[in-house]
């Protein structure tokens, strides 16, 4: 035990493999707020934070079998929370590549995972294409709901080709910019 009334972490880790409630406690509290500051530094997210902060932990609680007496239960805490925070950015980097994807390019989706996004960001999509000039909402919306592709609609609207072309990639550049400075 340290002077600080705060066992020291070679007794914490004895305790959390015996599954002492008590210990785990004590090592959930004494590494909580560090662990979600460390989180919160790579996230910068505090709700996503402190949910990487309660499933590590937990992960830690289920899986407190692994815990190796010989080695530091501070650094295995650690390893842990930077393998989840690493999956957490590579999630949100394939999130954003998919989106990105299904903007500039709705008809090319077809993995289940960018449909269940799509779905679940289509009303805020909706809501910053009525933020776009009329020309580029009316186009985006005719290659987004209808699958028209640039010769169909430079046709049905009397633009040439590289008009449409050019507005498809304004708006495109324009949603992908806020997009981005919403998830960072």
């Amino acid at each position: 035990m340290k002077s600080d009334n705060l066992p020291d972490d070679i007794s914490l880790a004895s305790g959390l493999r015996k599954g002492d409630r008590e210990a785990f406690a004590l090592f959930f509290n004494k590494y909580r707020k560090p662990v979600y500051y460390f989180s919160l530094k790579y996230l910068n997210d505090p709700a996503e934070a402190e949910e990487l902060v309660q499933s590590v932990f937990l992960s830690i609680w289920e899986h407190r079998h692994l815990i190796d007496k010989k080695k530091s239960l501070k650094n295995y805490l650690y390893k842990s929370v930077g393998n989840a925070v690493f999956n957490a950015l590579r999630k949100r980097a394939i999130r954003r590549a998919y989106l990105i994807k299904g903007i500039s390019n709705p008809e090319s989706v077809t993995d289940p995972y960018v449909q269940i996004f799509n779905n679940d960001l289509k009303d805020r999509l909706d809501d910053m294409i009525s933020y776009l000039p009329p020309k580029q909402q009316l186009i985006l919306n005719y290659r987004r709901q209808e699958g028209l592709s640039s010769e169909e609609i430079a046709k049905k609207l009397n633009l040439s080709v590289r008009t449409v072309d050019n507005q498809i990639y304004k708006a495109t550049k324009r949603l992908k910019d806020f997009f981005r400075s919403e998830t960072e």
